[in-house]
Order: structure tokens, then C-alpha cells, then sequence
């Protein structure tokens, strides 16, 4: 899901602030595996594997780093990533454009179902 770029209504700009705390959220999660297990973090390559493995293996770092939290296991906090972002982004193919058409439908669904006032 992505932001409205530009929010017309006030359901819109609900749904946007909701995305910015919960992506807020979901990257300080990301930084902190990638602290605690640079087989992750970009500086070390990517993951050569299949996108089932490669779940598997963030799942299996989230769950140890729970173990080590628990435990009390420091996390050693490193620079935040400047280039992460930086990788060009390809232009839409046809069949992507079918699946950004769907995400935006979907993304308008759950602006209206989730956020709009209710009288």
C-alpha cells in the first residue's frame, strides 16, 4: 500500500497518517534486525534466495531477536541506511499497471471502510 499523494478528503488524509505511523513502525523494526543479524542488512549483499526463503529467514531473525530481547541481549545500533532508497525504480510494465490499478482499488476500499467518518 502506498500514500494518497495527494488526499482529497479528510478519509484520505486519515489513511495517510495511519500509513506514516504503521510504516514509522515497521522500519525501526527493519533497522533493528538489521543491527542484530547483518546476514540482512545490504551492506552484506542481498539474500540470493527465493522469496519464501528469504521470508523464512527475516521470520527466523524477528523470532531470535525476540529470544535475545528477552534474554536482555543488547542490540548494537548502527547508522541508519542512507542509500537504501536510492535503488532507481523500473517503469511499469502492462502487468504491473493491472497491479497498481488493483492496489489502488484496494487501497480505496480500506480508506472507505476504515477510515470515514461514521455518523
Amino acid at each position: 500500500m502506498t500514500p494518497y499523494l495527494n488526499p482529497a478528503t479528510s478519509a484520505d488524509r486519515r489513511y495517510n497518517s495511519a500509513h506514516r505511523a504503521t510504516r514509522n513502525v515497521v522500519e525501526l523494526t527493519f533497522g533493528l534486525l538489521k543491527s542484530r543479524f547483518r546476514c540482512i542488512h545490504k551492506s552484506g549483499g542481498a539474500l540470493q534466495y527465493s522469496p519464501d526463503t528469504t521470508c523464512r529467514i527475516v521470520a527466523t531473525c524477528a523470532i531470535l531477536h525476540n529470544i535475545a530481547t528477552t534474554r536482555g541481549i543488547p542490540v548494537e545500533i548502527s547508522e541508519p541506511d542512507s542509500d537504501e532508497d536510492d535503488d532507481p525504480i523500473p517503469p511499469l510494465q502492462p502487468a504491473d499497471r493491472t497491479i497498481a490499478a488493483e492496489g489502488r482499488q484496494r487501497r480505496a476500499d480500506i480508506t472507505h471502510n476504515h477510515f470515514r467518518c461514521k455518523l
